[in-house]
């Protein structure tokens, strides 16, 4: 109880020093962070923030094996300093306060770009989407546009009232874990562990406000409904949809829907995963169809519903056009920096690449785990997605990183999952607020994932001593 109280305690320091760096990175205080601004006011912007993500990093480590009581006390105590400050870490929310209001104004999304109309949050909309139409399907922009008319279009209220759908789904998102935990094995108080306390969603889901949250709750409700009531999947797969409406990368967790009353659970050594796909075959065979098109009917209504159809498809806002720690872009990176050839020509070759090495990957998950534990192969299924598309934040991971407490990791994965989260971290502030080249965040991450790992594993880092447990 005194490790419990005291990770409490740690992690609410580091996020009231994440909180003040959020004002200090606002127009409220030195300004919008970014690559342009003088060197003090940079480590102004960085050194707040990366004392506040170790803290949070510590504490997290230190509630390890807590019950489901203390994780929502401590996520509550976690979330307020952020809850009453300005965007952290990304300036996303103004492109989704801009973009609701112009679906206010009777615009279409989809012609209309972001700032082109001079709205209240234009000139604070990151110069990656100014003037660029948006990518985000139709219940993502109706969320945004009923954020900004409950606010009134204030800069400020809005900014809190955008944190209202992403606390309300967090607190979806933990509300369901502990049953989906207890159907794949694990213990509530390690699903909410890992889905409501890791530090990539205090510091994106809740700091960032980014509406990925939205449409993680909505594919986590959909599991939760096919496990909780079994007759009721194809609703779970509207859910699903529904997220796909916000996120569409979400609607790779209709299989975990679809197959979740079906699945034989942990492979006894005897059963190969192609003996545990011919026992489920049957059910599959019917049972996927039909949850596609449930999951196709929640995507359509809010597409049909706001009139706008698919013109989320041809978006100039494409996450690509910023910049990004992706390993295809990395490499696209590498090859124009010793060949003639352009960012934008690399890209071309190396990010179809990519998607087809994911698309593989996926696919062998989906043999190995889809008959037996479909939750986990939709977590992993989706990093997968996450890591291989041509753009890649932090926050991505989340897609299906929720899930990750909520089924069985070996003390390895599990080291290596805790490291990931250290270095999703790192780069987070490194690249947002330290402004450094993406090479040198990635390089500074991989260590800090290696180092973590190796003390989770071992114990030790050389001749360093840790306070905490390791594996």
């Amino acid at each position: 109880m005194q490790q419990t109280g005291r990770g409490r305690m740690v992690g609410l320091a580091g996020t009231l020093l994440l909180a003040v760096s959020a004002w200090l990175a606002s127009p409220w205080g030195l300004g919008f962070a970014g690559r342009s601004n003088p060197l003090p006011i940079r480590w102004a912007h960085t050194l707040p923030a990366a004392l506040g993500v170790v803290l949070l990093f510590a504490g997290w480590l230190m509630m390890r094996g807590t019950d489901q009581k203390n994780a929502w006390r401590t996520f509550a105590v976690w979330c307020l300093p952020l809850l009453v400050c300005p965007p952290l870490l990304s300036k996303d929310v103004w492109a989704y306060l801009e973009q609701g209001w112009l679906v206010l104004q009777g615009f279409d999304p989809y012609h209309t770009a972001i700032s082109s109309v001079g709205g209240p949050f234009a000139s604070r909309v990151d110069t990656y989407w100014k003037y660029t139409t948006t990518v985000y399907p139709p219940l993502a922009l109706l969320i945004q546009a009923a954020m900004v008319a409950i606010s009134g279009a204030s800069p400020l209220w809005s900014l809190f009232a955008m944190r209202i759908p992403g606390l309300a789904s967090v607190i979806a998102i933990g509300a369901c874990l502990p049953r989906i935990g207890r159907a794949a094995g694990q213990s509530a108080g390690n699903a909410l562990w890992f889905g409501i306390l890791n530090p990539l969603v205090i510091v994106h889901f809740i700091g960032g406000g980014h509406n990925d949250s939205w449409a993680v709750a909505l594919g986590v409700l959909g599991i939760w409904t096919a496990l909780r009531r079994p007759a009721w999947w194809p609703l779970g797969c509207v859910a699903v949809g529904l997220g796909m409406a916000v996120k569409q990368p979400l609607g790779l967790m209709m299989v975990a829907v679809a197959l979740a009353g079906v699945a034989l659970g942990h492979s006894p050594s005897d059963l190969t995963a192609r003996q545990a796909w011919r026992k489920i075959f049957p059910q599959a065979l019917w049972r996927l169809p039909v949850g596609l098109a449930a999951t196709a009917a929640g995507f359509a209504i809010p597409t049909l519903a706001s009139g706008w159809g698919l013109g989320w498809a041809t978006g100039s806002g494409s996450p690509q056009s910023a910049g990004s720690q992706s390993i295809a872009h990395t490499v696209a990176a590498t090859i124009e920096m010793f060949t003639s050839v352009s960012l934008r020509g690399a890209m071309s070759v190396v990010g179809p690449i990519f998607l087809i090495i994911g698309a593989v990957a996926i696919g062998w998950l989906g043999l190995r785990l889809g008959a037996t534990r479909p939750i986990a192969f939709t977590a992993w299924a989706l990093i997968v997605f996450a890591f291989s598309y041509p753009s890649l934040q932090p926050w991505y991971v989340l897609w299906g990183g929720v899930l990750l407490g909520a089924v069985a990791l070996s003390p390895k994965a599990s080291a290596w999952v805790i490291g990931g989260v250290g270095a999703l971290l790192s780069t987070s502030v490194l690249l947002d607020y330290a402004g450094l080249p993406i090479p040198v965040a990635q390089g500074v991450g991989l260590a800090v994932a290696v180092l973590v790992a190796r003390w989770r594993l071992t114990g030790h880092l050389g001749r360093l001593n840790w306070p905490f447990p390791a594996e």
